[in-house]
């Protein structure tokens, strides 16, 4: 079952990898955080969002700044105090301007569908495991703007607002943006698989794994390819 959602925003930075000090975005939103998106809005391990197509609606324009930033982490053992004039840095980061995205995404029932819960069921919860009954809670939280954490473009101090949108909303005007290769982009950065040997009602945590995709932009339009696709073009086991 296929999902549409327009979100927009005026900053976002996808961050490339390979850059270790300075922030460059990506051209356009990458697979993962498409995926992180729809999962503020709402996430449940009894489902996985799987990106199928990205539409760019608006110009791709960067913007470069430079920020204040801090070169430490407090650590979630042992908090301390944390000087921030003692400990930050001046960073540059090109980020992306006035951005606008309509996400297709389909849902799809893991393995952990239909087991016991660890913790009672609510009232909007209710019910068989079916991707009928996911979509229907994404559809009225998503209506009705709500979200478990703020969605964001890459970065927390770049918020995304969304609305619910439909398949024509994936058409894009001729003009806005010329047909290109975009390259290897970044595709999710944790293992995407979910265990079926997992215990009634325990939720492991997804392994790190990152994965990249070659992707193009071909009439305003970024096809992601399957998880499946993903792992055979790298040589992973199926």
């Amino acid at each position: 079952m296929t999902i549409h959602l327009r979100t927009w925003g005026d900053l976002a930075c996808f961050t490339r990898p390979e850059m270790k000090v300075e922030r460059v975005s990506y051209p356009v939103i990458t697979p993962s955080a498409a995926r992180g998106l729809l999962e503020a809005i709402i996430y449940k391990p009894q489902f996985r969002w799987r990106i199928r197509r990205i539409a760019v609606k608006r110009p791709i324009q960067f913007l470069a700044f430079r920020r204040n930033e801090v070169k430490s982490r407090l650590s979630p053992r042992k908090p301390e105090p944390l000087l921030a004039d003692e400990d930050r840095t001046q960073r540059n980061t090109l980020a992306l301007r006035d951005v606008e995205y309509v996400i297709e995404a389909s849902m799809h029932l893991t393995p952990l569908a239909g087991l016991p819960r660890r913790r009672p069921e609510d009232d909007e919860d209710r019910g068989d495991d079916t991707p009928v009954k996911y979509l229907a809670m994404f559809q009225r939280r998503a209506e009705k703007g709500q979200c478990f954490a703020q969605p964001c473009f890459g970065c927390r101090e770049f918020p995304a607002h969304f609305e619910l949108a439909d398949a024509g909303s994936m058409v894009v005007p001729n003009g806005i943006n010329r047909d290109h290769d975009l390259g290897w982009m970044l595709y999710d950065v944790f293992q995407l698989d979910v265990s079926q040997d997992q215990a009634p009602g325990k939720v492991e945590k997804p392994q790190p794994r990152v994965t990249f995709f070659k992707a193009s932009l071909k009439q305003g339009v970024v096809v992601v390819p399957d998880w499946n696709d993903v792992k055979t073009q790298l040589g992973g086991a199926q």
